[in-house]
C-alpha cells in the first residue's frame, strides 16, 4: 500500500514540475513579446534591421522613391528614342553623301545646241521668281516630274556684264521651298566658265523648279546656265 502512495506521489511530483516549467516558458514569452512590441514601438526595430544591412523606409518614402524610379525610366526611354532617331539620322545623312558621290548624273538643258539664260534684277536686287526653261521650252520642272531628285552643280558661262558678281537661289513649289544658293564673279575676260556645286535639297516629284538672280552690274544681266541634277 505504500509503495502505491509513493508512485501516486512521484507522478503527481512529476507532472507538477512540467506545470511549472510551463509556466515559466509562457511567461518568459509574454515578456519577449511585450519586449518586442517595446522596441518595435521606440524605433529598435528599424534600427536592429539597419545594423543587419537592411535599407528601411516609410510609407511616404516608398512613394516619393517610385516617382523618382517611373522618372528615370521615362527619362532613359526617351534617350534611347532620340539615340534611335540619331542613328536614323546618321545613315540617312551618309546615303545622301553616298547618293551625291556615286549616283548617275543628267544634264539640263540636255543638248550642246539648247540654252538656259537666267536674268537678274535691278543692281543688287533679287528678280522675281521665274521657272527654269531652256530656249526650246523645255522646264528644269519636267525632269522631276515623276521622280525626286537633286541638282548637284549648276555652270555658269558668258555674263552679260564681266568684273561683276552674281548670286543664284533656286527653290521649288508655290511657297518658293529653297533649294540651295551659289554665287560668282565673272572676270573680265567673259570666256571663263564657272562651274559651282549647290548639292540642293530634295525636289519632290512634281514640284516647279524656279531661280532668282542679283547681280552688281546694270539692270537685266544675264548669264548662261547648265544644271547637273540626278534621281534618288
Amino acid at each position: 500500500m505504500k509503495k502505491k502512495w509513493d508512485n501516486l506521489l512521484h507522478q503527481r511530483g512529476f507532472i507538477n514540475v512540467w506545470i511549472i516549467v510551463g509556466i515559466v516558458c509562457a511567461t518568459a514569452l509574454a515578456i519577449n513579446i511585450t519586449s518586442m512590441a517595446f522596441n518595435i514601438g521606440t524605433g529598435n526595430a528599424r534600427t536592429q534591421l539597419e545594423r543587419q544591412g537592411y535599407v528601411v523606409l516609410a510609407a511616404g518614402e516608398y512613394a516619393s522613391l517610385d516617382t523618382k524610379i517611373d522618372s528615370i525610366a521615362t527619362k532613359a526611354d526617351a534617350a534611347v528614342v532620340a539615340a534611335q532617331n540619331a542613328a536614323v539620322a546618321a545613315q540617312t545623312a551618309a546615303a545622301k553623301v553616298d547618293l551625291f558621290n556615286s549616283a548617275e548624273v543628267y544634264l539640263f538643258p540636255a543638248t550642246t545646241n539648247l540654252t538656259c539664260t537666267l536674268t537678274a534684277g535691278n543692281t543688287n536686287v533679287w528678280s522675281a521668281w521665274t521657272e527654269v526653261v531652256d530656249n526650246g521650252a523645255t522646264t528644269l520642272s519636267s525632269v522631276f516630274a515623276t521622280d525626286a531628285g537633286y541638282v548637284s552643280d549648276m555652270l555658269f558661262f558668258l555674263p552679260s556684264d564681266a568684273a561683276d558678281g552674281y548670286s543664284v537661289e533656286l527653290a521649288y513649289g508655290d511657297s518658293k521651298v529653297t533649294m540651295g544658293r551659289t554665287a560668282f564673279w565673272a572676270l573680265a575676260d567673259g570666256d571663263i566658265a564657272y562651274v559651282l556645286s549647290i548639292k540642293s535639297r530634295r525636289v519632290p516629284a512634281g514640284e516647279t523648279v524656279y531661280y532668282r538672280m542679283q547681280s552688281t552690274g546694270a539692270n537685266g544681266a544675264t548669264t548662261q546656265a547648265r544644271f547637273r541634277y540626278f534621281y534618288e
